[in-house]
């Protein structure tokens, strides 16, 4: 990568360590390394979106984006930075007729072998299955062949958020299902007709096949009820007991809840109903089915639990007390966004957004100080202890949110063994209802 590309990487690396607690990427090595290629990306999560994308792809994609982006005199910098193309909708009213512009950029840039993405549903949904996409990326990719563009691979790329509205969740992006155009244009091109973006049919042809596997590789279920019952299913039968409860990837997860979705419709039923069950009782003991696995329902286990969360606490402690107080002015901010009424997919764009650009500009304010106070000495200290005293308080308040679940759990409980018991006939349930859906 150059230069720009890798200071970019460096800092997107900064921005997703802050935001998520977990980033999985499911992707061939080397897929997006080189040669002209053409992304069509699912669009759930907003400004979130591209952020991940950089993160996940083996380099820096230049994105198509909409023109009004660039009215803004920060974003019109940051964005010409990354090297983004802008696009025309009418509805933004920014006075352009027509996108010639932008097709012969996108040519260009996949002319010079560029990494190209677009959000083809033109849109960002709430459901959790995308929107039928628009014809913009079929028509991009058959007019850059025509233009003499060889070797174009269109590839598609999956996200899936645990929860696109809050911070420090899990994500997942799932990239590839390609195809090759050159190989492939048979399949869109009748024999004597032209093989460019003005054959209707052969847009609508590449398109319908790109729409067909961006649902493969993005979330595409009937209701958001439906996806988190799957995958809480998918997680419970995927979970190894041998291993006291170790974590399993998002990834993981949402592949086999698909795999669940596809499934007969009674056996998806029957998981449905098992999970529903099993839930229950977790919520009404306040623990998960990791916790579960792990055996904290059981009295020594929890009280080894007790004391291991302690020493951590203690240890995290003193750093965790200076970054609440360094960071408590943006950590309100964030909180009040937080209680704003908007939509799930607006709050993924708002809320990553302002937390990157409150932390920031929080955090310049402390460099000033410490520069004023001792120098260079004093700046270099108070940027590298920043971070830490930043995720330190991160990690203190995800520990104690699970360490009063359990807590609570375990206070609800007149009978450890008898709840512990049910429990196990529950999670058993579940997983042989996902055996025989499969």
């Amino acid at each position: 990568m150059q230069r720009r590309d890798r200071i970019i990487k460096k800092i997107v690396s900064w921005a997703i360590a802050l935001l998520y607690h977990r980033v999985e990427v499911r992707q061939r090595p080397g897929l997006t390394a080189s040669g002209p290629q053409l992304a069509n990306g699912s669009h759930f999560g907003g400004f979130s979106d591209p952020l991940v994308l950089v993160y996940a792809m083996d380099r820096v994609p230049r994105f198509i984006g909409r023109d009004v982006i660039w009215k803004n005199p920060i974003a019109r910098v940051i964005v010409n930075w990354v090297g983004a193309i802008p696009v025309h909708k009418p509805e933004d009213g920014t006075g352009k007729s027509s996108n010639d512009q932008m097709f012969a950029s996108t040519y260009d840039a996949l002319g010079e072998g560029d990494l190209v993405t677009i959000f083809p549903e033109g849109i960002t949904v709430d459901d959790p299955s995308i929107a039928a996409i628009k014809t913009g990326s079929a028509r991009i990719a058959l007019g850059a062949r025509a233009n003499g563009v060889e070797g174009i691979q269109i590839i598609s790329a999956g996200i899936h958020y645990e929860n696109k509205a809050a911070l420090r969740s899990d994500v997942f992006i799932d990239i590839g299902w390609e195809i090759d155009l050159d190989a492939e244009i048979g399949n869109y091109v009748e024999p004597g007709e032209t093989a460019d973006a003005s054959n209707r049919s052969a847009v609508r042809k590449l398109t319908d096949d790109m729409e067909e596997r961006l649902r493969r590789a993005a979330p595409n279920f009937e209701d958001w009820a439906t996806a988190h019952s799957l995958s809480s299913a998918a997680g419970v039968a995927l979970r190894d007991t041998d291993t006291g409860g170790a974590e399993v990837g998002h990834g993981d997860r949402e592949r086999l809840a698909r795999l669940l979705d596809d499934a007969d419709e009674d056996d998806q039923a029957a998981v449905e109903d098992a999970m529903t069950t099993y839930q229950a009782t977790l919520d009404a003991m306040g623990i998960d089915d990791a916790m579960f696995v792990s055996g904290m329902g059981k009295p020594s286990t929890f009280s080894w639990y007790i004391i291991r969360t302690l020493i951590i606490g203690i240890l995290l402690l003193p750093f965790a007390l200076v970054g609440a107080v360094i960071n408590w002015i943006p950590m309100l901010v964030v909180w009040l966004i937080g209680r704003l009424k908007v939509s799930d997919a607006m709050m993924a764009t708002i809320k990553p957004l302002a937390s990157l650009l409150i932390f920031l500009l929080t955090w310049i304010v402390w460099a000033w100080w410490g520069w004023s106070q001792r120098g260079a000495e004093g700046l270099a200290i108070v940027v590298l202890l920043l971070p830490v005293y930043l995720f330190a308080l991160i990690a203190l308040t995800e520990r104690f949110v699970l360490f009063f679940r359990a807590v609570r759990g375990l206070a609800r409980s007149r009978s450890i063994q008898g709840v512990h018991q049910q429990m196990t006939l529950q999670r058993r349930a579940v997983v042989e209802a996902v055996a025989q859906a499969l």
